[in-house]
């Protein structure tokens, strides 16, 4: 897949192409049917296809105050679209400037030289242009006017019938219910930083642990301990998780910002010191609790690392695996 930054960074006279367009935070299994669409399509049609995606979120620009949690960051949403098959990644810089093209301004776009759309497939809520103008609607009429293709796949929803949304995951996570995700977004929820340096305190007791500096508009479950997955360059390990303040070591459970450390089951106690790692969020096992001693925590993780074992063992079914 070839990723191309900006529009300027489009080769002029370029072939043809069928387009998926959309944020796609999370790149769930309905985004997924947007840009399989668009695969599909193309291959029909004889042509490439182009996921078109937009970064950051346009709302992060036009309402900071209501800006959402990041459940993939650019650089793994990248890695997620590549595994779908499409050809090309168009990632547009939305900015103010951005944000005040008329609709019509921006449907030409599509069409003309250098993002030559033979045909678009977007979801059903799509919106575009200043202030959100254009629909689907408005879209398939332009459309139909200048033999662009427009499809719209029906929204993907849950065994529940609750239709799958970005905003859905992003509460879902928020309240720790990182097991539920796993259908969704068609494989675990993910974070990613970097390994820093922590207080130490975990080798102290032999349970010597990953601190992870993650983006703050990071979607980072809620404070518990978790079983997951930590991905390095080298390889991969399970992982106990804990998301908080460390209770039983600390005066007060206020801190301004909440902790991640992950204790790597089969780590080979090699230093990771400023690798980044991304942890995959298996299954929720307990609240954060302070402890009346070390002792009694120790029992408490030892139970944790069982179990967390054995979610690990399972097999995952899902890309990251």
């Amino acid at each position: 897949m070839r990723r191309y930054n900006s529009l300027g960074d489009l080769p002029l006279g370029g072939p043809r192409r069928v387009v998926a367009i959309g944020t796609f935070d999370g790149v769930h299994i309905g985004h997924q049917a947007v840009i399989g669409r668009a695969i599909e399509l193309a291959a029909e049609r004889g042509l490439g296809s182009m996921a078109l995606t937009f970064e950051p979120q346009p709302i992060a620009v036009l309402r900071p105050e209501l800006r959402p949690a990041v459940l993939t960051h650019i650089g793994f949403k990248t890695q997620l679209i590549e595994r779908l098959g499409v050809d090309e990644l168009l990632v547009v810089p939305f900015t103010r400037a951005f944000s005040r093209i008329r609709a019509e301004r921006f449907a030409e776009m599509l069409v003309a030289p250098p993002v030559g759309a033979d045909a678009v497939v977007v979801g059903e809520n799509f919106r575009f242009g200043h202030q959100g103008s254009g629909t689907v609607e408005m879209l398939a009429q332009f459309g139909r006017s200048r033999a662009l293709v427009v499809e719209s796949p029906r929204m993907v929803t849950s065994p529940d019938d609750k239709p799958v949304s970005s905003t859905r995951i992003r509460r879902l996570v928020a309240t720790g219910q990182v097991a539920a995700v796993i259908p969704l977004l068609g494989r675990m929820h993910s974070v990613e930083g970097v390994v820093v340096p922590g207080d130490g305190r975990g080798r102290t007791i032999g349970l010597p642990t990953a601190n992870l500096e993650i983006p703050a508009d990071s979607a980072l479950p809620s404070r518990g301990v978790y079983a997951g997955r930590a991905v390095l360059a080298g390889g991969r390990s399970a992982a106990a998780v804990n998301i908080g303040v460390a209770p039983t070591f600390t005066a007060s459970d206020i801190r301004s910002t909440l902790r991640l450390e992950a204790f790597l089951l089969d780590h080979d106690g090699s230093d990771i010191y400023g690798q980044t790692m991304r942890i995959d969020f298996i299954e929720r096992l307990r609240d954060e609790k302070r402890f009346a001693s070390a002792d009694e925590l120790m029992a408490q993780v030892r139970q944790d690392i069982d179990r967390t074992r054995e979610l690990a063992a399972r097999p995952p079914g899902d890309p990251t695996a």
